[in-house]
């Protein structure tokens, strides 16, 4: 292959390849950054209305590596907690009935279409905070992969150090 059809082909690639991207995009699937928007939306009306989701509708938000880590946590529902709980999506000491403003909602790294961290601005008891969500593509549905928050902990940490996994 000469320099000319090498150009040629690179070209022709090159233009499918966008093709396919727009394609892909014009057939309505969502964003990483549509994902969390949604996500933080709904669970903050959740948050908000006191009826945060549990069990399987909660679980099934999140990977599979991050959700069988949160399962392998020891659950002892007859003790309490030892300082603040943790809201999975929102951080420490947030708890049901507690209203949060979602603000600006960014991918700061990744692709459109996964994986990808995507940063949120919060507002709740007059506090700003920020999380970093990492969403991936799972079984062809978006899920979480991980939560940083601004205290420095991330979810799958909290669980590992809970689990002693």
């Amino acid at each position: 292959m000469n320099r000319r059809q090498f150009l040629f082909v690179m070209t022709g690639a090159t233009a499918l390849l966008g093709a396919a991207r727009a394609a892909h995009a014009e057939c309505g699937e969502e964003e990483s950054d549509q994902f969390v928007e949604a996500l933080y939306t709904e669970q903050a009306r959740l948050n908000a209305a006191n009826t945060p989701l549990e069990g399987d509708g909660f679980y099934a938000l999140f990977t599979c590596k991050l959700r069988r880590l949160m399962q392998a946590a020891p659950h002892d529902p007859g003790s309490a907690p030892d300082g603040p709980v943790l809201n999975a999506f929102f951080g420490w000491g947030v708890l049901p009935g507690t209203e949060i403003e979602i603000g600006k909602v960014a991918r700061v790294s990744g692709s459109a279409y996964g994986p990808a961290t995507v940063s949120v601005e919060l507002d709740y008891r007059g506090e700003h905070h920020k999380v970093l969500v990492g969403a991936v593509q799972e079984n062809e549905s978006w899920r979480v992969a991980n939560i940083s928050y601004d205290s420095g902990e991330s979810l799958s940490e909290h669980y590992r150090r809970i689990a002693r996994v």
